[in-house]
């Protein structure tokens, strides 16, 4: 099919399915399925939806790759940008396009997506020494020992959890496929969980984050509800709704890691035959459930579940939802948020208390994004944009009272 083949119709009937990048429409109805990255690449077909960042930032470490195979596709001008988005908006989206991509070449040359083999070695060293001591400590005869061994245990496992993440955005070695057999191992035998699963999913919340219908995080029904919007007519009478505040880090997260490790985790591994990951999984319970006993495996669970869904809400749940189209930098700016940017927190949450810069540029080593913080405050402040930074006490009064707000308009709906 030759370039400028199809009308410039705006129509969500038609069966061409189009990406915005760098100011043209490209035909990707027939590549759709073959996507590495799933069912993602749809939510940039809306008309108007710029998936120029997502592309450029999702697949840094691989972009000649990716024009090579942009190239293939049928394209067209995109004449229909104003009509979608007003005068107002595509000026605005247009200058935050110019000034973004002048920051990200300037990070880019001054080597700020460059991985750190040591650092990698100290953290994945301190990992296994929190979690041999954890191990060391539940043979104690005194049960407090025990109990500090088994917090150690899930301390060393989230360790793991920070990793495995840094691997599923290829940002540990820089080497997409050695992270990517990384990611199996550290995923599988640090967490209990499946790496290609987590990451399917991540990367959606990642495209397009507190974007309703888009962002897989929102989906915590029917245990949390982190926002109105998301429960149906017939969720909101539901006890554990009204009433989540309460279970939240009491059971809602168990119930959510047993789900995850005990069932769609293994059943998503069986399908697809992925035997390196089965191996991962099979060696997460022969050390933590074998070696070191059902309770101790229990509480370490229990333990790891509260720790990582407790920080993860941290940065998004109670910030506004998005509902319509709008920029890569705004999604990143007014829908996420830093917490705490000081050297403790910055260990106590694997970097990831910088969710801002990290959702503007996902494939960088977290370790530094301590360093480019004041460039994208700078960015924020030049389009007027929100730049949220909260403290670790303040962002956790705000998860709780999101929760225990949505639970109260549930209860008055």
């Amino acid at each position: 099919m030759a370039p400028n083949a199809h009308p410039p119709q705006i129509t969500s009937a038609s069966s061409v399915k189009e990406i915005l990048y760098e100011g043209d429409y490209y035909d990707v109805t027939n590549f759709i399925k073959q996507h590495p990255g799933g069912s993602i690449i749809e939510f940039y077909v809306e008309h108007g939806q710029d998936a120029t960042h997502a592309v450029q930032q999702f697949h840094q470490r691989s972009s000649k790759k990716v024009k090579v195979m942009m190239q293939s596709f049928p394209k067209r001008e995109a004449t229909d940008r104003q009509v979608v988005l007003g005068t107002e908006k595509l000026k605005r989206h247009r200058a935050l396009t110019e000034d973004f991509n002048t920051l990200y070449l300037e990070l880019e040359k001054e080597g700020m997506f460059k991985p750190s083999y040591l650092h990698n070695i100290y953290r994945i060293l301190e990992a296994i020494a929190i979690g041999y001591l954890g191990y060391l400590l539940i043979f104690s005869q005194f049960y407090t020992v025990k109990l500090l061994g088994c917090l150690l245990l899930a301390l060393g496992q989230s360790r793991t959890g920070w990793m495995m993440h840094e691997a599923g955005h290829n940002s540990m070695t820089g080497n997409p496929k050695v992270d990517k057999v990384l990611h199996k191992i550290i995923c599988g035998t640090g967490v209990g969980m499946s790496s290609t699963w987590w990451q399917k999913g991540h990367n959606r919340h990642h495209a397009m984050p507190q974007r309703l219908h888009r962002d897989i995080d929102l989906d915590t029904l029917p245990l949390i509800a982190t926002n109105v919007a998301i429960v149906g007519e017939r969720e909101k009478g539901s006890f554990l709704l009204q009433n989540q505040i309460y279970f939240y880090l009491t059971i809602d997260t168990l119930l959510a890691a047993f789900a995850w490790q005990l069932y769609l985790h293994p059943r998503h591994v069986i399908k697809h035959r992925d035997y390196l990951q089965a191996l991962a999984l099979f060696g997460h319970y022969y050390l933590l459930l074998y070696h070191c006993g059902f309770l101790p495996w229990l509480i370490s669970t229990w333990a790891l579940s509260i720790f990582m869904f407790a920080h993860f809400a941290l940065s998004h749940t109670f910030l506004p939802l998005s509902e319509e189209i709008t920029h890569w930098v705004e999604y990143s700016l007014l829908h996420t948020a830093d917490i705490e940017q000081r050297p403790w927190c910055n260990w106590w949450m694997g970097y990831l208390n910088y969710q801002v810069e990290h959702h503007l540029f996902p494939t960088m080593p977290n370790f530094r994004h301590p360093q480019i913080k004041d460039r994208v405050r700078a960015l924020a402040e030049k389009h007027g944009l929100k730049y949220y930074v909260f403290s670790y006490t303040d962002a956790i009064y705000r998860s709780f009272k999101n929760l225990r707000d949505v639970s109260q308009q549930l209860k008055e709906s």
